[in-house]
């Protein structure tokens, strides 16, 4: 059995609060350098990052404090990333 990818795909979701948000934020900061961007929509801060090790796909996302953006990811199952970028929205996860 192989060791799973330093990425964490497996280990992640998509946030539903802004707590989890933050801890994904902070993975994204561990791991960027694992990171290519394989699209983005900068009209609505979204975009779509592919693990070089792996292959997988992470969904880029925003979420702002009130005095900055933060960028937050959160791994995705897609097979096209231009159609998953298309048809996404921001998250906008809620306190908590």
């Amino acid at each position: 059995m192989t060791d799973p990818c330093p990425c964490g795909h497996d280990a992640w979701a998509a946030p539903r609060t802004q707590r989890q948000a933050l801890a994904l934020a902070g993975h994204h900061t561990g791991i960027a350098h694992l990171l290519t961007v394989v699209a983005r929509d900068d009209s609505r801060w979204l975009g779509v990052l592919r693990c070089t090790r792996c292959g997988r796909l992470w969904a880029e996302d925003s979420m702002t404090s009130g005095q900055a953006d933060m960028f937050f990811i959160y791994p995705i199952d897609a097979t096209d990333p231009e159609a998953w970028l298309s048809a996404a929205h921001p998250l906008n996860p809620p306190p908590g």
